[in-house]
């Protein structure tokens, strides 16, 4: 079945800036996701470097202090006023952010799940393909449900079970943007806990592709 998850893939994307601005941000509901998903939501603006693959770049900034997330492979670095915190992430996909999070997969990241087509589902007239998705290597084995638009090629809905099968998360993304012929990014994204209130809201602006992003935004 990854062969036809595959042919979901967004094959032609190389690499992706845009700016993210969270709206909406209940704390006190994300926090029942979990703590370190309620503190990510804290910083109501940043700009999002991605180039495959795995290589992303957030820069944001906070009461004036300049704060820079780094993920190359399996390194991220953290690097915040009189702090620079390394990890090695290789073996913990569940610690690195990907285009999942985005809600659209690569051909490097769709390669990294054990993938079970579960039904199709039809929604205010358009199909959507439902898959189940667990990765393939490391210490996470949390499920994921996600609900993959076959014509634009993103993930509409996605559903995180936690390793032991507990509900954690729905994410919905919703206003999908052609950024190029063939690529479609959504730039709306919703999260839900497991009470299904909302938690917070994030907008995707100013989304451009394949502009050939300088590999040295992603050292460390």
């Amino acid at each position: 079945m990854n062969r036809e998850f595959m042919a979901l893939t967004q094959d032609k994307l190389r690499d992706l800036q845009m700016e993210a601005r969270a709206e909406g941000v209940r704390l006190g509901e994300l926090r029942k996701i979990n703590k370190d998903f309620a503190n990510a939501y804290r910083f109501r603006r940043m700009t999002v470097f991605y180039k495959e693959p795995f290589k992303l770049r957030l820069e944001s900034e906070v009461q004036g202090q300049r704060l820079i997330y780094i993920l190359n492979g399996g390194q991220k670095l953290v690097i915040a006023p009189r702090q620079r915190i390394r990890e090695d992430v290789s073996n913990s996909p569940g610690k690195k952010q990907t285009p999942m999070d985005f809600g659209f997969f690569t051909p490097s990241l769709a390669r990294r799940f054990d993938v079970k087509f579960l039904r199709e589902e039809r929604e205010n007239g358009v199909l959507y393909l439902v898959f189940e998705l667990q990765w393939n290597y490391g210490d996470d084995d949390a499920r994921h449900i996600v609900w993959i638009d076959p014509e634009r090629r993103y993930s509409a809905r996605r559903v995180w079970y936690s390793r032991t099968g507990r509900y954690r998360a729905r994410f919905e993304y919703k206003d999908p943007v052609e950024a190029a012929p063939g690529i479609w990014i959504p730039s709306k994204i919703e999260v839900y806990n497991v009470d299904q209130r909302f938690g917070g809201r994030t907008v995707n602006t100013n989304i451009r592709v394949n502009q050939g992003l300088d590999d040295r935004l992603f050292s460390i």
